[in-house]
């Protein structure tokens, strides 16, 4: 089974590979995970449900047009507000390679109020923010804002991973194909 993603992300490729792992649909199943780099036609921080869920469609269709698999995933991180407050929370589309598709969302964490009004009153991305609040470079790519706001104790490959099985239950749970 060919399972092809947008990133050549070490934490997304990861989390996938775990996802992977902890899949019942997929034990005992020979899986090849397929990186590739496309464009989303979005922002890097997408501000909003609808704009993250674009962005994780436009990646997953457009390795479907770099490559024939049986999956195409993509993950999307974003931003979102809902009434005056903003939360981060990451989206996993999956395709299958007779257009049926899922959407599934991580839980989302609120967003300190300090990167909140960066974001949303100064129209910043988080990451370069990040980085400058926590004096570390990279600070993005190292720990992620999951793992920044909660001690550690939430992981955007965490999030990714739930959100990836979440997702995949609709391809084969026999409920939703009543």
């Amino acid at each position: 089974m060919k399972i092809a993603i947008w990133t050549k992300s070490p934490p997304k490729i990861a989390a996938i590979e775990e996802a992977i792992k902890k899949c019942v649909y997929f034990k005992n199943k020979e899986i090849e995970i397929i990186p590739l780099k496309v464009s989303s036609w979005i922002s890097d921080m997408p501000i909003s449900e609808k704009e993250n869920m674009q962005g994780a469609y436009n990646r997953a269709h457009n390795c479907k047009k770099e490559i024939n698999a049986d999956f195409y995933i993509w993950m999307e991180g974003g931003t979102t507000l809902i009434w005056d407050k903003a939360y981060l929370f990451g989206v996993v589309y999956i395709l299958d390679n007779n257009w049926k598709w899922h959407y599934w969302f991580s839980n989302k964490m609120e967003v300190p109020e300090y990167f909140r009004k960066k974001i949303y009153d100064e129209w910043l991305e988080l990451w370069p923010v990040l980085a400058e609040a926590t004096k570390e470079e990279n600070a993005s790519k190292k720990w992620w804002a999951f793992a920044h706001w909660s001690d550690n104790m939430l992981t955007r490959k965490d999030q990714f991973v739930l959100a990836f099985l979440s997702g995949i239950v609709p391809f084969y749970n026999k409920y939703y194909n009543l």
